[in-house]
């Protein structure tokens, strides 16, 4: 896929997986009330590591920040797969974003393979960042389980 060959239906494809990122979301906000919840209301003997949950608490957070990205992502995408020249829907999607100050300069005019590579890294990022936040809950509860 080039630049020139991206199609509106490429678009909405991409669009469509970056959107999963929203399951990705649901499931952090449960784990990251999880964490919060031992850290306000301590009931277990011993307690969960505070340590562990305070990394799980961290991690959610930046997966938080993440979805937010992946999600606005998935949202342009969307956008532009409403115009069937791709070209003109990147050109469009540059100067809107420029406008509102989202984009640098110098960034402007990539193609639509390297802002999807751009797009999928976030992603990659926001499931990294679940992963560690259950895996610090798991540690933060295996000592009361063990």
């Amino acid at each position: 896929m080039t630049g020139s060959t991206t199609t509106s239906f490429d678009l909405r494809a991409m669009a469509a997986l970056l959107a999963q990122g929203r399951q990705l979301r649901a499931l952090s906000w449960l784990l990251l009330a999880a964490a919060l919840l031992a850290l306000v209301v301590p009931t277990a003997s011993p307690p969960p590591s505070p340590v562990a949950l305070a990394l799980s608490l961290v991690a959610g957070l930046l997966q938080c920040y993440y979805a937010l990205r992946v999600d606005f992502d998935a949202r342009l995408f969307q956008a532009a797969s409403e115009d069937e020249d791709s070209v003109r829907a990147a050109q469009r999607l540059d100067a809107s974003l420029l406008a509102l100050g989202l984009l640098k300069p110098g960034r402007a005019g990539r193609d639509w393979p390297a802002r999807w590579r751009g797009a999928r890294g976030l992603m990659v990022r926001q499931a990294v960042s679940l992963s560690v936040q259950a895996a610090a809950l798991v540690w933060a509860y295996g000592r009361v389980w063990a």
